[in-house]
C-alpha cells in the first residue's frame, strides 16, 4: 500500500503538468516603437508571468542598444524577420499626412509563419497593446479551437480593397466567393490583435505568406473606395481568407470563448472608456501607458 501511494503522489505532479496550457506571444517593433513594445512586454510579464512559455519580438529595425535590452528579459527572445521581399522592412507613405510604414504590414504573415514554426499556438499583439489581466482562458480557447479572431463591423472589406487586390486575389476565387466578400456585411478582421495556431497552415497563414512576396497586393494604390490613406494593407487580406474559410469571429468587447465546452466571458476593446475592471486585453496603440509605466514589471534575466 505504502509503494502504490508513493507511485500515486508521484504521478500526480506529472498530470497536472500536462493539463498546462503555455502561453506563446507574437509581437514586433522597429527603434521608433520601441516604448510601446517596452509596456506591453511589462504588461505581460506583470499579469501572465507564471505560464509564460515565451514571448517572440520580431525585429523590424530595432537598434543595437534596444535589441540588447529586450534580450535581457526573462522569457523574451528577439528573432529576426525572414526577408521574402527585398523591400519587406521599407518605410512607405500610406497617408496624405505623411504617415509611414514598414513594407505594408507585409512582414505580419511572414512572422505569423515564423512564429508557428517555433510554437502550436500563439496570441500575435501589435506592440500597441496591454494585457490587463491573465489572458489563461484566452489561451486555452486557442489551443482547443485553433483560432480567435476579432470583427470590426462595421468596417467591411468592399469599402477598403484595392483594385491590385481584386486583380490578383479575389479575381482567382469562384465568383460565389467574389459576390460574398464584396457584400456590405462581410466584415473585416482586427489585424493587430489575432490567436493563431497551425490548425490554420494551409488555408490562413501559408496563403498569406505567399503573399507577402508581392508587396504590390499590400501596398495603398489609391483605387480603394476611400482613396489614397484608406486601404488596410495585411488588414484587407487576413479579413480576405478569415471570410474565405468561415473563421469565427468575435465581436468587440464582450464576447465568450469556448474553454471545455463553456461559454467563457471575455473582454478586450480598443476604446478607453470601455475598458474596465475585467478587461484581459488593451488595444491601447498611442495610450500605451494606461495605467502607469509598465516597465517597472519586467522580470530580467540578466540584471545589470
Amino acid at each position: 500500500m505504502r509503494l502504490l501511494f508513493l507511485l500515486m503522489l508521484f504521478c500526480l505532479p506529472l498530470t497536472a503538468s500536462s493539463d498546462k496550457v503555455f502561453h506563446y506571444y507574437c509581437t514586433a517593433a522597429d527603434e521608433r516603437h520601441f516604448p510601446q513594445l517596452l509596456n506591453l512586454i511589462g504588461s505581460i510579464h506583470k499579469n501572465d508571468f507564471d505560464n509564460l512559455d515565451q514571448i517572440a519580438v520580431f525585429d523590424l529595425g530595432l537598434n543595437l542598444e534596444q535589441k540588447t535590452i529586450v534580450e535581457r528579459m526573462d522569457k523574451t527572445q528577439v528573432y529576426s524577420v525572414e526577408m521574402v521581399n527585398p523591400k519587406l522592412l521599407t518605410y512607405f507613405v500610406t497617408s496624405p499626412q505623411g504617415r509611414s510604414i514598414r513594407g505594408w504590414f507585409a512582414w505580419k504573415p511572414v512572422i505569423f509563419k515564423q512564429t508557428l514554426e517555433m510554437f502550436p499556438y500563439a496570441v500575435y499583439l501589435d506592440a500597441g497593446s496591454l494585457v490587463l489581466n491573465s489572458p489563461n482562458d484566452l489561451f486555452k480557447h486557442i489551443k482547443e479551437n485553433g483560432h480567435f479572431l476579432l470583427s470590426i463591423a462595421p468596417h467591411t472589406i468592399e469599402s477598403v480593397v484595392t483594385q491590385t487586390v481584386r486583380d490578383k486575389v479575389l479575381s482567382k476565387l469562384p465568383q460565389e466567393q467574389q459576390t460574398f466578400l464584396l457584400k456590405n456585411d462581410t466584415w473585416m478582421i482586427d489585424g493587430g490583435f489575432q490567436g493563431i495556431s497551425r490548425s490554420l497552415g494551409d488555408t490562413y497563414v501559408t496563403p498569406m505568406y505567399k503573399l507577402a512576396s508581392d508587396l504590390s497586393v499590400f501596398a495603398d494604390d489609391g483605387t480603394s473606395k476611400g482613396g489614397f490613406g484608406n486601404a488596410r494593407h495585411d488588414q484587407t487580406l487576413f479579413s480576405i481568407y478569415a471570410q474565405m474559410n468561415r473563421l469565427a469571429m468575435n465581436d468587440q468587447g464582450w464576447s465568450n470563448l469556448k474553454v471545455d465546452g463553456k461559454a467563457v466571458p471575455f473582454h478586450m476593446h480598443w476604446d478607453r472608456s470601455q475598458v474596465n475592471d475585467k478587461t484581459t486585453i488593451y488595444r491601447s496603440r498611442g495610450d500605451y501607458t494606461y495605467g502607469g509605466n509598465k516597465t517597472v514589471y519586467i522580470h530580467w534575466r540578466n540584471p545589470i
